[in-house]
């Protein structure tokens, strides 16, 4: 696993900033459980993409899929700007070096989470030595229960959720031109047999553990992706998609497959529910830790704050579990960036003892990334809450009653999924 070394002087600046005074309000934070991204990565397979558009993708410093040295300085500015919010609205967590038992984090066991779990770490709590924990396995149900092949969706579902989405291959065709026209003349060279793949017919195919849609979807996901991740990591603009990005606009562009790939195939409900009804689970155990609730299996999910650090299909099933929508900036409708981050933050009422949950996502910008800008409260990460009629807007945001929260995370689980090693492991 890479480490990234910073100077005590570096993480001094990035945890200085003034604190926004409060109003004064009779919620204080008790318990905060989050669900993040990993940060910048270059590529998982630049081979593939040289091979398939026909041009050479720049190279980056790290190898390919890993987190990035700039990635990892972008988690220590969020991470620093995380806990001093969190610590001033009244989180109960020891400064500067909290307890072990105050801090539970936990990765997917690939080197880009691992590493962010571990930047995020760094950011919040500089020299006091905490560490993120991983399974010792290959892979960790929590993350990747469907292609382990514990949750079995049903296709027909599947298709049917995914055909009411798409209305047919023709309407695919027409609605996407545009965005394949732009995607072929950003990055494709000019073969006849470069990017073959945009030109291939959308087409539902079953697989082993699911469905997928067969086309351009994919691979100009990936593609979309990759120039974001491109962007986000500083590189001379002259290399973000062979020039033709060259502001964040311009990326988001170039994102359309991408966010397409999530809004008809990954985020309806039969493929959501099936892989991230464990993970859920887990979140409900420890957003619930410590009430009148049953005590969470593991007790390290009581700790203040617990930390879960995946990947953007992990939020996503989340995301469309909770039926939880947003909008930042000029990402993509529920984009899901680099450190994006779903905040469950558990309120109480000191007045009537009630609690209640902030349900946010917040991520940094493009610009932001790409310039590794300090988080402050005057230049904060983009942020959405989420809100229904059961939640009452407070000085400190929307909350929602615990319960109603509760009843959201656990109604949308699929029955009789269970995990073959024990988690935590």
């Amino acid at each position: 696993m890479t480490i990234f070394k910073w100077g005590a002087a570096t993480l001094a600046l990035m945890t200085t900033f003034p604190l926004m005074a409060e109003p004064k309000t009779p919620f204080t934070l008790e318990h905060v459980v989050t669900l993040s991204r990993h940060g910048v990565r270059p590529q998982t397979d630049t081979d593939a993409l040289n091979k398939a558009t026909g041009k050479t993708w720049p190279e980056w410093t790290v190898q390919d899929g890993h987190l990035s040295g700039h990635g990892y300085a972008g988690l220590l500015h969020q991470g620093a700007y995380q806990i001093a919010r969190w610590r001033e609205a009244g989180l109960p967590i020891g400064a500067p070096c909290p307890p072990p038992e105050q801090v539970f984090a936990w990765s997917s066991p690939l080197q880009r989470t691992r590493a962010t779990a571990q930047a995020l770490l760094d950011g919040m709590f500089p020299g006091c030595g905490l560490a993120a924990g991983s399974t010792q396995e290959k892979r960790d149900p929590l993350f990747q229960s469907v292609d382990m092949g514990l949750s079995q969706p049903n296709k027909e579902i599947v298709k049917q959720q995914i055909t009411t989405r798409t209305g047919g291959a023709d309407d695919l065709n027409k609605r996407y031109q545009p965005a394949i026209a732009l995607l072929r003349a950003a990055v494709c060279a000019d073969t006849p047999s470069s990017c073959e793949f945009l030109n291939a017919p959308w087409k539902l195919v079953e697989k082993e553990h699911g469905v997928s849609l067969k086309g351009p979807l994919s691979p100009g996901s990936t593609i979309g992706e990759t120039i974001r991740l491109q962007y986000s990591e500083g590189l001379p603009l002259s290399q973000v998609a062979f020039g033709h990005a060259r502001n964040a606009r311009e990326v988001a562009a170039l994102m359309a497959l991408h966010a397409a790939k999530y809004d008809l195939v990954s985020d309806t409900p039969e493929l959501a529910r099936h892989g991230g009804t464990l993970l859920m689970s887990q979140l409900a155990a420890a957003i619930t830790a410590g009430t009148t609730a049953s005590a969470p299996e593991n007790p390290s999910l009581k700790a203040p704050l617990v930390m879960f650090v995946g990947h953007d299909t992990n939020i996503a099933q989340i995301q469309t579990m909770l039926q939880m929508n947003w909008q930042l900036g000029d990402y993509p409708r529920n984009d899901i960036p680099p450190g994006g981050s779903l905040a469950f933050e558990r309120y109480r009422d000191t007045h009537s003892g009630e609690r209640y949950v902030r349900l946010t996502f917040s991520a940094m910008s493009l610009d932001q990334w790409r310039h590794l800008s300090p988080l402050t409260p005057d230049a904060p990460p983009l942020i959405e809450e989420y809100h229904d009629s059961h939640c009452q807007q407070t000085a400190v945001g929307w909350l929602c009653p615990l319960d109603h929260i509760v009843e959201k995370m656990t109604r949308s689980q699929v029955a009789g999924i269970t995990s073959p090693q024990p988690l935590f492991h």
